[in-house]
């Protein structure tokens, strides 16, 4: 059945989805109580229009403020965010929550990370034409806070975030690049209360580097793909980069990476497919040999560890 909702119904849905989603995420984080870092998450764009989609309306919520970030927007065309988890070593994938209709028709997911404190980040682009370029900081709160959606600021023309990733010390890293995904590209830190960028350090050469991973062991690692596709690893080092072709069931990978995470034992993992290839895939990465294992297909957008 097609949602239409009006503005009164979308201010209750904002409220209440929020919150059932919130609840949900900490009772998985403590359910089994798993060891740190041993759950992937994924997130990926959802729609309203689904069938299956939950309203959750209440009539004693309030209407949004007027001042609200998607006030402009007509309620029935914005999408949720949607995350999933998944254990390695286990065979389910798991619902995790359902954010509010919060994303504009034509914005992709191009970054997503977990922060201390049960804190998701989502790094946004919208592709339309009203708003093409517009990067945003989407920040899904702990203890029922409302999710808060910024403009990423210190971005120069046409570039955007074509990542995000937890640093070593617990802060928000993202990888900077043109909109078309060119070099030049950078390593940029993120302050995630205010979407600002405050530093950066240019990455060497013309390395396309789109997602990055920093260990516990505070090696960087990104993934590098050339114009024809062919994909290595490469360890960020002060300048000197060294690069391990990706290999596949005995081929080279053909198609580039979506996200590069790290496990709290120093382990690869990458979600991507080969060309032609669907769904995406989650996979490890052995770092000394470049050989490629696949997991399990995991259809998300993005992924993240859970810290």
């Amino acid at each position: 059945m097609k949602l239409k909702l009006t503005r009164r119904q979308f201010g209750q849905l904002a409220v209440a989805s929020t919150a059932a989603a919130t609840v949900g995420f900490f009772a998985n984080k403590t359910v089994g109580q798993q060891p740190p870092n041993s759950k992937i998450l994924g997130a990926r764009v959802g729609s309203i229009s689904d069938d299956d989609t939950d309203t959750n309306l209440n009539s004693e919520t309030t209407d949004l403020a007027d001042g609200s970030a998607t006030a402009d927007i007509v309620p029935s065309s914005l999408q949720t965010i949607v995350v999933e988890s998944f254990e390695v070593g286990t065979p389910e994938v798991r619902p995790v929550l359902t954010t509010a209709p919060t994303l504009e028709a034509g914005e992709q997911i191009s970054g997503f990370a977990a922060l201390s404190g049960g804190i998701l980040v989502v790094a946004t682009t919208i592709l339309n034409a009203k708003n093409k370029g517009n990067t945003y900081l989407i920040t899904l709160g702990a203890s029922g806070a409302s999710p808060t959606r910024q403009v990423v600021t210190g971005l120069k023309k046409q570039e955007t975030l074509l990542s995000l990733f937890t640093r070593k010390d617990g802060s928000l890293g993202g990888v900077v690049g043109k909109i078309n995904g060119t070099p030049p590209m950078s390593i940029v830190s993120i302050n995630p209360q205010t979407a600002a960028i405050t530093g950066e350090d240019k990455l060497s050469g013309n390395l396309r580097v789109n997602t990055v991973a920093e260990c516990p062991d505070a090696t960087l690692y990104g993934i590098v793909t050339n114009n024809k596709g062919e994909t290595s690893l490469v360890q960020i080092d002060k300048g000197k980069d060294q690069t391990t072709p990706l290999r596949f069931e005995g081929q080279l990978w053909n198609n580039g990476f979506n996200s590069l995470v790290c496990s709290s034992s120093n382990e690869l993992f990458a979600l991507g497919a080969r060309r032609y290839e669907a769904p995406l895939f989650l996979h490890s990465i052995n770092k000394n040999t470049g050989v490629i294992t696949r997991i399990r297909d995991f259809n998300v957008a993005k992924i993240a560890i859970q810290i």
